[in-house]
């Protein structure tokens, strides 16, 4: 694709973009009229996604957890398009259901690996653009598990908790070059994610008594749609959040409250 093929449009780049939350916001950023990077481990998912979106679309297919995988979809955004204005850090596991002490060495650190160094380099990686700019802002993944304990998903809450401290040094650091930095804190999301757990928790439980479970804590009874995080992704992105920084939005329908 030709960068001047839509001179003067913003350019946004999505991680972990092949389905849920990721898919939703790069279609809510599609039809705001910004340029979007779409990037996932899952090929054949992004560029579906990218096909579907059209030519305001790039997939890119990429490990975030590495540093090669996060050159790649930098190098994409510029070759496609020519700038980086936006960066939705939003790749992310939930690796196992299971006490600490007994846990997997492994898992915790593949959960560390994609869920923090995803971000730590991703922002890394985009801020010397933005800083030349004078202009960005970053939206980060987090969690409602980024704000308080979780039984038997250590590897997980101490991951986005991570995510919430990146994303208040980030913060700090990048404002006075005009980026700003903020995080999502989901709750239940209909999502893969929600969907894995509701069957690692449920063990020889009834996997609807689970289901039950979970919706009792919300005080709005249901579970968030992928939509309706990535609106809030796509306001904190956009210039109508000028004055917001390193704040963590809990989007959660009041379980955190």
């Amino acid at each position: 694709m030709d960068k001047n093929l839509n001179p003067g449009q913003d350019v946004a780049i999505v991680t972990g973009a092949a389905q849920g939350i990721g898919a939703a916001t790069v279609r809510k950023l599609a039809s705001r009229g910004i340029l979007v990077v779409a990037v996932d481990v899952d090929a054949d998912k992004v560029h579906a996604l990218a096909e579907e979106i059209g030519d305001g679309c790039v997939a890119v297919h990429a490990d975030v957890a590495n540093p090669e995988g996060v050159e790649s979809y930098v190098q994409a955004a510029l070759n496609a398009f020519g700038r980086i204005d936006y960066l939705h850090n939003n790749a992310g596991i939930e690796g196992r259901a299971e006490l600490l002490n007994e846990s997997d060495p492994e898992v915790f650190r593949r959960v560390m690996e994609i869920n923090v160094n995803s971000v730590y380099l991703g922002t890394r990686a985009v801020l010397p653009h933005m800083y030349r700019q004078g202009r960005g802002a970053i939206v980060n993944t987090a969690s409602e598990a980024g704000i308080r304990g979780v039984a038997r998903l250590g590897p997980y809450v101490a991951s986005k908790h991570a995510v919430v401290g990146l994303t208040k040094t980030s913060a700090i650091e990048a404002a006075p070059h005009g980026i700003r930095v903020n995080a999502i804190a989901p709750g239940q999301i209909a999502t893969r994610m929600i969907e894995s757990l509701q069957v690692q928790w449920s063990g020889s439980t009834d996997r609807e008594a689970i289901r039950s479970q979970l919706l009792s804590r919300i005080p709005l009874g249901r579970f968030g749609t992928p939509e309706e995080i990535a609106n809030v992704v796509a306001w904190l992105l956009s210039d109508e959040a000028s004055f917001v920084n390193g704040a963590i939005y809990s989007i959660d329908g009041g379980t955190s409250t």
